[in-house]
């Protein structure tokens, strides 16, 4: 009996109860019913194949250029980059296969601008690719005239002029403040030596230690050893990412970090708010022990 009432209690309908049940009931069935027919009626649109081709090769020569999402910048000479190098190289496909063919036909660059030559190397992805170019220039017999340019086998090769090893210093320069005029005072460092290391230093944000000059490209050690009495370094200077504002791409930018790095931070910060300690980086792992101990001096959470 008690079941009979339960039934009756939520089953048992007044009039307008079932009219309305009744008109819901209809509306369903009228909109399925809608749903399919509606599609007997629909005149399909006639297709043009010629404008389906064109937008297939558009999309297809966009995708050429495109700049991939993978991989990453680094300092690289285009004249010496090999083909496993360059495909780790961010940078879109057809611009890496023209630098190659380029340089099999015997073309060579001379300065970080003639990359602006490669086809396919707009001026936006110029902009971000110029900073890494380090091309490397090879010294032949040294002459008394050392800024001389000597031609060798069709080839222009500059010998770099070195401050005299025998030259005493009486001062010395703060790394992260020293222009590269400063820098040709040391001995071992030239022109081109000075101005990789301040384009260096400008990527990396300023030195947090004397070591890292070891990272900058066809810096001996031999050099760095002769020239560290030399130095000193501020680190008070060092330009910080704030990994709470900044996008894939800024932190992305800094020598030390991946572009796949710098996406999980982002996605990171994305799902779970605000990171309050850059620890936390690590300890959820965005990113490995070693990595993340060389950008934690160029990281910050807070303005």
């Amino acid at each position: 009996m008690k079941l009979h009432r339960i039934i009756l209690e939520y089953f048992t309908f007044t009039k307008n109860e079932r009219r309305g049940l009744f008109v819901l009931l209809f509306l369903i069935l009228f909109f399925l019913l809608a749903n399919q027919l509606i599609f007997y009626f629909e005149s399909p649109g006639e297709a043009d194949p010629e404008k389906f081709k064109q937008l297939i090769a558009m999309l297809e020569e966009k995708e050429k250029y495109e700049v991939p999402e993978t991989g990453k910048l680094f300092l690289f000479d285009p004249n010496t980059i090999d083909s496993i190098q360059l495909d780790s190289l961010r940078l879109p496909n057809r611009v890496r296969q023209n630098l190659l063919k380029y340089r099999k036909k015997g073309g060579r660059l001379y300065r970080a601008e003639d990359i602006r030559k490669i086809y396919g190397m707009n001026d936006s992805i110029f902009e971000a690719v110029y900073p890494y170019v380090s091309i490397k220039k090879k010294q032949i017999a040294k002459k008394e005239n050392a800024n001389s340019f000597f031609s060798e086998k069709s080839e222009v090769r500059i010998v770099e002029k070195e401050a005299p090893a025998n030259v005493e210093i009486e001062r010395t320069f703060e790394i992260n403040s020293a222009t590269a005029k400063d820098l040709k005072l040391l001995s071992g460092i030239g022109s081109v030596l000075s101005k990789r290391i301040v384009k260096y230093r400008e990527l990396l944000g300023g030195f947090y230690t004397l070591e890292q000059l070891h990272e900058v490209y066809g810096l001996k050690p031999e050099t760095i050893d002769n020239i560290l009495p030399y130095l000193k370094i501020d680190t008070a200077t060092i330009r910080k990412i704030n990994v709470n504002f900044a996008d894939a791409a800024e932190i992305a930018g800094h020598p030390y970090v991946s572009w796949d790095q710098a996406n999980a931070i982002v996605d990171f910060r994305s799902r779970n708010g605000f990171i309050k300690d850059v620890r936390t980086i690590r300890s959820n792992n965005l990113m490995n022990e070693e990595d993340f101990k060389k950008i934690t001096p160029y990281l910050r959470t807070k303005n």
